[in-house]
Order: C-alpha cells, then structure tokens, then sequence
C-alpha cells in the first residue's frame, strides 16, 4: 500500500516555525526531507540555500533567534564561521543552510533519495534558484557535515563512497569485527565527548579541557615505549 505524500501539517511545529523563518529570510528552494528510515539520529532535514556566505549566515541567524522565542536552541552547530554551509542540529531535525554552489555540489538531496520529500506548497519563486545558478564556487570547499555530523558510521546510505573526504567518517581496518567479551565498541569519528552547557558557547559542541593534567587519558601498551592517548566511547544519542 502506497504511504500518503508528506504535506507541510505532518511536519513538526518547530521545523514548520524553521521552514517559516527561512523564506522570510529569503531562503531559496527548501526541501525538507524525513530521514527517520534513512538515519537513526534524526528524523528530519530542512535543506535551503542562500546567495552568498553573507546571506547565509542571516538565514542561520534568523532561524536561530526565532527559534530560541520558543525555548528551543541548537544542541550542536557547525560551518557558523564560514557560512558555507552552516548546519543546525535541534535534535529531532536539523538545519542545511547552503551557499547554493556548496548545495549542489554536496547534493544532500540524492544522498537521501530514499527519504520521502514534503510537499511545501511554496511559490514557484521561493523554489527558483535560476539566479543562483552563475554563482561561483568558493575555492576551497567546506568539509563534507552530511554523515559525521552527529551521525554513527554505518547510519548513512552511499557512506562507503564518501569514506575519506574531508570531514567524512575515517577508515577503520577492523570496522565491523566482532568485539571479544568485555571490549567496548569505539567508533571512530571524530564526535566531541560532551556538549557545551547552557550559555557557554550556545549551540556549539564543547571539546573539554584538553590540558587537564588530572585526567588519566592515557594508557600504555606492554612493551611499549611511550604511552598513548586512550578512546572514549561516542556520545549516546536519543536513537
């Protein structure tokens, strides 16, 4: 049986409220899509894209502060220097704020083209993106934030082929072996161990204290020479 075609009323408040800002803000051709089957940290994507890294960043900025009228912030954020390609993780969605080259040239779109797409019912000149068709792209592109951003390895489809780009999720030799009993499973990305509390750096990851000379973060090997820096497991998210 047919599931129904997602309509903007399917979408949560929040991610309508986001959808809202972004066009006021005038955001051109939002796609929002619903990963809940597709990846297992979130259940949806608001993608939009912007004319110039300036504009960018006014859409982020207009969607956060309307979002933070209604108590909700970003849990973590990335690209918010360079705006772009700034990203907005509020949990149950996330943002995609695109300078349009960056958009086309990542194309989140067809990585998730298994996702169902929801029918907006924007205006035909919200969706138009013919004027940023001649944009130039930035010489140097911003790291891939699809898959590791908030993502396990594994969770994304098509991760095999973006193993190894920039940004992207590294290489394991012995990714997917079987652990023997008592090991703990690490994942190997590169994933903050906790969050920044609240007003430290709202909606960023915090890194820790690095120079914390109390902690025993390291571990020596038997035989070995030198001590070396022990893995922390990935932080649990809601899924």
């Amino acid at each position: 049986m047919t599931k129904p075609a997602l309509t903007r009323a399917d979408l949560p408040p929040a991610l309508q409220r986001a959808l809202d800002l972004a066009v006021d803000a005038k955001a051109a051709a939002p796609v929002v899509l619903q990963l809940t089957d597709v990846a297992g940290y979130t259940d949806w994507a608001l993608v939009v894209s912007g004319r110039s890294d300036r504009h960018v960043g006014g859409i982020t900025e207009t969607i956060m502060a309307g979002l933070k009228d209604i108590q909700l912030t970003p849990i973590g954020s990335d690209g918010l220097e360079e705006h772009l390609w700034d990203l907005l993780d509020y949990d149950d969605f996330l943002v995609h704020v695109f300078y349009h080259p960056v958009r086309k040239h990542y194309d989140l779109e067809s990585m998730w083209r298994d996702a169902p797409r929801a029918e907006l019912g924007l205006p035909a000149e919200v969706m138009d993106t013919s004027t940023l068709e001649g944009l130039a792209p930035p010489v140097d592109m911003p790291p891939f934030r699809g898959g590791s951003f908030g993502a396990f390895p594994g969770e994304l489809e098509g991760e095999e082929e973006l193993e190894g780009a920039p940004g992207e999720l590294p290489e394991g030799d012995d990714e997917g072996e079987d652990l023997d009993e008592g090991e703990e499973d690490v994942a190997e990305y590169d994933e903050p161990d906790d969050f920044a509390e609240e007003g430290e750096g709202e909606g960023d990851y915090a890194y820790g204290d690095e120079d914390d000379e109390d902690d025993e973060d390291l571990v020596a090997d038997d035989g070995a020479d030198e001590a070396v820096p022990a893995e922390a497991p990935p932080p649990t998210r809601r899924k």
